[in-house]
């Protein structure tokens, strides 16, 4: 299983399955992908909980359970890579459905999402960088040698 942290939660793949490091359940949880929610980079792994009162609850199967069970026992959590930038994260992921939003690629994680100006500044809040576009042109009175380049 190759190990990777990002924004402080641990995940893993597996045969091109993503897996969370839940602490509280002491176990990896199958999930199906992570993206942009609005608020948050979160994951969505609804499809594995749709019955509170299954035995496999948060799995598709006890199979599944037990096998991220035996991920737990084999995996050395210490050892997981560190990425920072979002896309990285993504493309580890396996993610193909980056959408361009303004300055740069997001995955969303569903389409409800809204797309507007105000929520791609909560984005780049949460990211804690900046716009990569242009803010002010430059004056016209300046020679082409003063242009940044």
């Amino acid at each position: 299983m190759e190990i990777v942290e990002f924004r402080g939660i641990t995940y893993g793949k597996y045969q091109s399955q993503i897996y969370v490091f839940e602490p509280t359940w002491d176990s990896f949880r199958p999930i199906t992908r992570v993206g942009w929610d609005g608020t948050k980079i979160a994951i969505d792994d609804s499809q594995y909980k749709t019955n509170l009162f299954s035995p496999f609850y948060g799995y598709s199967s006890l199979g599944q359970k037990a096998e991220c069970r035996r991920f737990i026992q084999t995996t050395e959590l210490e050892n997981a890579r560190i990425i920072q930038d979002p896309l990285e994260f993504w493309k580890w992921c396996g993610e193909s459905e980056a959408k361009w939003w303004l300055d740069r690629p997001c995955v969303f994680l569903n389409p409800c999402v809204s797309r507007d100006h105000q929520d791609w500044k909560r984005y780049l809040k949460y990211l804690n960088t900046r716009a990569k576009t242009l803010r002010h042109p430059p004056s016209g009175r300046i020679t082409k040698r003063l242009v940044p380049r």
